[in-house]
């Protein structure tokens, strides 16, 4: 009976013809004996295995336009739900864009696969600032008044010290 039942395994994301069952413990990837790295949390692909999460190398393009676009919808669809608030709530201004930076650089960090660095809290502050702009300007208001301005550089701020790894 086991004869019968065809039990597929996962490819490695570096060799698709090898089935395996491991994963990397960073970013879960199958990946296979000749390809894995052992290390003190776990086998790793050689990828996350080359740059921990905190690393200072730039991250590729690649990761920082992910991060950012996944940043500007966290911003636009939170940015929607805080105008709500910013209406019936006139002082949780300041919590509201604490909340709404934070939101962001944890889009932004999960993008990057939780990593952090100086550009992608360039990134993240960018996002924040252009989503919650955008979302003001095509409900027909003012994007720069001096309330907004305020919990621009507050969200911004926020969400560059998260991504980026100060904070």
């Amino acid at each position: 009976m086991a004869a019968d039942q065809t039990n597929l395994a996962p490819t490695c994301v570096n060799h698709p013809k090898v089935e395996t069952r491991l994963t990397c413990s960073s970013c879960g990837d199958p990946i296979c004996t000749r390809c894995m790295v052992a290390t003190a949390v776990g086998q790793k692909c050689p990828r996350c295995a080359r740059q921990s999460g905190r690393a200072k190398g730039n991250p590729e393009t690649a990761v920082l336009a992910r991060a950012f676009g996944v940043g500007l919808a966290a911003a636009a669809a939170a940015g929607l739900l805080l105008l709500v608030l910013l209406a019936a709530v006139p002082f949780g201004s300041l919590l509201l864009g604490a909340a709404h930076g934070f939101l962001v650089a944890a889009a932004v960090r999960w993008a990057a696969r939780r990593r952090t660095h100086t550009r992608l809290g360039l990134a993240a502050a960018a996002a924040a600032v252009l989503g919650l702009a955008a979302v003001v300007a095509l409900f027909g208001g003012d994007p720069l008044t001096a309330r907004l301005l305020l919990f621009y550089a507050l969200s911004g701020g926020i969400a560059f010290a998260r991504a980026s790894g100060i904070w």
